[in-house]
């Protein structure tokens, strides 16, 4: 599992069967001081996040299949849940109500 933000959704009329009915969220992976790593990446929401939501996301082979009960499932990433806040070594870190850093270290406008 990663932790992102969620920071934007699709809207597609014309998609596979699987992500009918279902929310595309973009979501930008961060790492353990809130800052912006690696490529922006889709998830299928199953949990009901929203835009500027701090989110458990990822997967593995096999999971998106079981969770939809579907047979293939051409999907990488689930949101599997929305952060609260979070700690390491008894101090928290980060937390839904924070400011994301930009990848220049400053404060995201997005919240």
């Amino acid at each position: 599992m990663e932790i992102g933000k969620v920071i934007g959704t699709i809207t597609s009329t014309v998609k596979h069967e699987t992500y009918q009915g279902k929310r595309l969220l973009v979501v930008q992976q961060l790492n353990l001081e809130g800052v912006p790593q690696g490529p922006v990446r889709i998830a299928v929401d199953y949990v009901g996040a929203g835009l500027g939501d701090l989110v458990l996301f990822g997967g593995a082979p096999g999971v998106a299949a079981e969770v939809f009960q579907v047979e293939k499932a051409p999907i990488r990433d689930l949101v599997m849940g929305i952060i609260d806040h979070f700690t390491v070594n008894d101090e928290q870190v980060m937390s839904l109500y924070d400011n994301v850093k930009s990848k220049e270290g400053e404060k995201d406008a997005i919240s």
